[in-house]
């Protein structure tokens, strides 16, 4: 055997894997780098759009409709969760990647506890719609904020909904006569009707919205929310939203027994108290 031609064999076998090992940590420590960066992005975007939202919710008006671009093709996460007192709103995003994989990985959730999302559980664009609607009860609550980027068609709408569309100048939503006469690719939501074709059922009678074979309840503004909703991200922030006005009204109540003692009575301290309580029952 030729051990000069044997040694030559192994050192050159030899380099070719220290070689490789180190062309393989480079590609990993770039790839890491890479998306730590990514993440990082991400998380920057999420944080900017929970600021934005502070500006569209409404003072005195009925309803503000505003709209969100970004540079990029970004995938919006909402994320409910119902625990503590108030619950907690989550908001994460996704840069759309150039390559096969699709969207790049999600960003780190932003933590909004004083907001109350309602919108698909990602929504996708390069732009996105907002529309904010005060809740009252009768007092202020909180403001819904409604978000979608698709196109809907509301067919046979209540003139109140209609007028208000149509003042906002809301984009991406037409109003019709017939499911026929929307756009194809839009999603058909159709007022006291189950007509063929439709993707979503609102029974403004019953107060109840109807999609995917589930059905969801509403009262007054909500009725958008259960619209634009995913069924499980609707009844979340409900209950979110049932939490609020037990507080609330525990605070008031707490308020009303002050002023009682101070000869200040109003009478309704019972009431709240019996409405506490109605509230702390619902499931």
């Amino acid at each position: 055997m030729n051990k000069k031609g044997f040694e030559f064999s192994f050192s050159w076998m030899f380099s070719i894997i220290v070689g490789s090992v180190i062309i393989f940590l480079a590609i990993y420590a770039a790839t890491n780098i890479l998306k730590t960066s990514t993440i990082e992005e991400e998380t920057k975007i999420a944080s900017q759009f929970g600021s934005l939202l502070n500006p569209v919710e409404t003072n005195l008006e009925d309803a503000k409709f505003s709209f969100v671009e970004f540079s990029e093709e970004t995938r919006l996460y909402n994320d409910c969760e119902e625990a503590g007192n108030f619950g907690r709103q989550k908001i994460s995003t996704a840069i759309k990647s150039n390559s096969e994989r699709g969207w790049a990985e999600r960003g780190v959730p932003i933590t909004l506890h004083n907001k109350y999302i309602f919108s698909e559980e990602a929504v996708d664009g390069k732009t996105m719609y907002l529309l904010s609607k005060p809740f009252k009860m009768p007092f202020k609550l909180a403001d819904l904020i409604i978000i979608y980027s698709e196109n809907y068609c509301f067919v046979n709408s209540p003139p109140k909904i209609e007028e208000e569309v149509e003042d906002l100048d809301m984009d991406k939503i037409e109003i019709r006569n017939s499911v026929g006469s929307c756009e194809r690719s839009s999603k058909k939501v159709c007022f006291n009707s189950d007509s063929s074709g439709c993707d979503i059922i609102v029974n403004t009678v019953g107060g109840s919205v109807s999609q995917d074979d589930e059905t969801v309840y509403y009262v007054d503004s909500l009725i958008y929310g259960a619209i634009f909703s995913d069924p499980l991200i609707y009844e979340c922030q409900v209950k979110r939203l049932i939490k609020r006005l037990s507080m609330l009204s525990q605070l008031y109540r707490d308020k009303t027994d002050f002023l009682s003692s101070k000869g200040c009575s109003s009478n309704l301290g019972a009431d709240l108290t019996d409405f506490v309580s109605n509230l702390e029952n619902i499931e």
